[in-house]
């Protein structure tokens, strides 16, 4: 069958999450305080910070087994709740994530070559969608118009808005059903053999792996064994003219 569509990861695939954790993570929950500290002027935001990393850290363990996704936004609830706050203000709730993950998306950069790959993919008639997992829509899309990436895709799927994470093959059937593709006819480039090239193999796309930091230093051996790997961007646009055909 030949190619109609694509699948991209986010993190280290359209841009890189590479940053020093350790400054960034003080400064998240110092941004989190900051954001809610107006509406909520009784709360302990040095216990909130631990208990929020820790229920967010608890999920993440979760969701590697269970492939079901938690979203920050109810770690948030979850961990203003352990001081006896209910808060049912979305809105205010949904300020303090935005401004968690803003230290985040300021380390993010753009990978060289991407915003070319992307055009040149578009320009073959190729449908473009992105599939992350990720416990943050805001964060996703707002990074996406940032770089000014949003355009190319017709669709976004973010795993905390539809409750599944790859590699659980079901994950992919909003992107699939969203661009009105078959798996066979979809190509899912990613960075992570554990999520995004299992998750390809195990739901019938094709799968490719990108190494783009020259980390995988087997990345031509599995398992999960992926039906190409690049080490470039622009590297992406022969090969998949090559399997529209």
């Amino acid at each position: 069958m030949a190619l109609e569509a694509v699948l991209f990861d986010y993190g280290d695939t359209l841009l890189s999450m590479r940053m020093n954790w350790r400054r960034v993570v003080p400064a998240q929950i110092q941004n989190l305080a900051r954001a809610l500290r107006p509406g909520l002027p009784g709360v302990d935001f040095n216990r909130l910070g631990r208990d929020f990393l820790f229920l967010r850290a608890e999920a993440l363990k979760r969701a590697d087994v269970s492939h079901v996704e938690t979203s920050a936004l109810a770690c948030l609830r979850t961990a203003l709740g352990l001081q006896g706050l209910e808060v049912p203000d979305e809105e205010l709730l949904q300020r303090g994530v935005d401004g968690f993950f803003g230290p985040e998306e300021e380390g993010y950069s753009l990978i060289v070559g991407v915003p070319e790959t992307l055009q040149k993919l578009t320009g073959l008639g190729l449908k473009l969608g992105l599939i992350t997992n990720a416990t943050c829509g805001h964060l996703i899309r707002r990074s996406l118009e940032r770089f000014r990436l949003a355009a190319f895709f017709d669709s976004v799927v973010v795993s905390c808005e539809v409750g599944r994470r790859k590699p659980a093959p079901e994950a992919f059937a909003p992107a699939l059903e969203a661009l009105g593709v078959s798996a066979g006819a979809t190509a899912m480039v990613g960075d992570r053999r554990d999520k995004d090239i299992a998750g390809a193999n195990l739901a019938g796309l094709l799968s490719v792996l990108v190494d783009f930091f020259g980390e995988d230093k087997n990345a031509d051996e599995g398992p999960p064994w992926p039906d190409l790997v690049v080490r470039h961007p622009e590297a992406l646009v022969e090969a998949f003219e090559a399997w529209m055909k």
